[in-house]
């Protein structure tokens, strides 16, 4: 809930006694019972809008720091609150914060500090619930990580009860997230972990990552998983976890008879930018996508590959084509390049070009078009002014497709 009271005071006091939520809170994933002394696997939260309200402020503390601690692996949590000073001015409230936090967390956790440390030995027996479906390495030599992936369903209760505390980091990192009801049952869950060696030799986990997938019922016996939420923690980002990930997602249905396709639900253009990746990397070794058989275009070959191998649709398919062709294309050829960025804009600007001759053939039978349902362009309202606007939107997607294939480049 918004705080009231930062309305009831002056903007000098105002400035005094709020704090940015994001500023305010610090995030740990505590290994060992030293990490609680130490930097290390502190991180901040992207957003806590869900947490402190719309505005992201925290009314009536000076210093105020908030410490919301995890154990690594079974995430037995710790909150403490801290400040150096509490606005005492009669009539005004200082707001809840302990409450915020209850609401948004909705797991038991701990207030008192020494109760917590105790409680990390338990970590020291904790096993991912679930089944293994991957695991993998990154780094070399004494730099290796080892890392492993979980699925789990809404059937297990004890899983569930893990799972509300996970929850916790999806309101933190992704923007206009929801909690997962576990009501419905077609949710699977995918858990990444890092497998390692304690300082007392005794092997743990460590949570890294999360991703739900909901599978849609597809007639007459079929499903349409959707890939939901997607997380990696903070202290693991940059190290190509992301991928990994959505790969063990695509790898425990890509064998399964009864999935027609898998999508994605409203990717950022940063997750985007990964699926991007993960796509390119798979299919690029396809027949379909040679070089000399992107050259031919866009190809009903490609998207029937796409599809049997990794379980990829239409629309996918078409962006990996785009993908791999640009990588194909010599950008120092005006001919080759221009044909190339001719091809895309023609692809954008055949929606438009569609509603606005729909809108022209309906005028003919009836005074008033827009009764017909058939949308006009938000601002421009001709082939000529629909061609102009897209070249924005060309190069813009040039330089979304740079990127991706600057990673493939990279790791090929």
């Amino acid at each position: 809930m918004e705080s009231l009271g930062i309305l009831n005071v002056t903007d000098n006091k105002k400035n005094v006694y709020c704090i940015d939520g994001n500023d305010a809170l610090e995030i740990k994933l505590v290994r060992n019972p030293e990490d609680l002394q130490s930097p290390r696997f502190s991180f901040k939260p992207d957003m806590c809008h869900q947490v402190f309200g719309e505005s992201e402020q925290i009314f009536g503390y000076k210093g105020l720091k908030i410490k919301l601690y995890y154990a690594a692996g079974n995430l037995t949590t710790y909150i403490g609150i801290e400040y150096e000073e509490k606005i005492s001015t009669p009539g005004i409230e200082p707001d809840n914060v302990m409450e915020m936090l209850r609401n948004a967390i909705q797991s038991r956790f701990e207030t008192n500090i020494t109760v917590f440390e105790r409680l990390l030995q338990e970590d020291d027996t904790f096993h991912p619930h679930g089944n293994l479906t991957n695991a993998f390495s990154i780094g070399d030599g004494l730099e290796s990580k080892t890392f492993e992936v979980y699925v789990n369903d809404t059937s297990d209760a004890n899983f569930l009860e893990y799972h509300t505390k996970v929850q916790t980091f999806v309101i933190l990192y992704i923007d206009a997230a929801n909690y997962v009801d576990p009501d419905e049952g077609n949710w699977k869950f995918f858990l990444l972990y890092e497998k390692y060696l304690s300082s007392n030799m005794v092997t743990k986990y460590g949570v890294v990552g999360y991703a739900s997938v909901y599978e849609y019922y597809a007639y007459p016996s079929h499903i349409r998983p959707r890939v939901s939420q997607v997380v990696i923690l903070p202290p693991f980002r940059c190290i190509g976890l992301c991928s990994k990930l959505l790969n063990s997602v695509y790898s425990y249905y890509q064998t399964n008879r009864k999935v027609v396709d898998i999508t994605v639900e409203s990717p950022s253009p940063d997750f985007q930018r990964v699926r991007d990746f993960v796509d390119c990397k798979n299919c690029i070794n396809l027949d379909a996508f040679s070089p000399a058989k992107l050259k031919h275009g866009f190809s009903e070959e490609q998207i029937r590959q796409c599809k049997e191998r990794f379980k990829i649709n239409k629309k996918q398919a078409r962006r990996i084509y785009e993908i791999l062709r640009l990588k194909y294309t010599n950008i120092h050829n005006d001919e080759e390049y221009n044909a190339y960025l001719a091809e895309i804009k023609d692809r954008l600007c055949r929606p438009n070009k569609k509603r606005i001759m729909k809108r022209r053939f309906w005028s003919y039978f009836a005074s008033d078009p827009d009764e017909f349902y058939v949308p006009a362009l938000p601002d421009n309202g001709t082939l000529q002014d629909c061609d102009e606007d897209i070249e924005d939107e060309v190069l813009e997607l040039k330089e979304q497709y740079d990127l991706v294939i600057s990673r493939l480049n990279r790791n090929h």
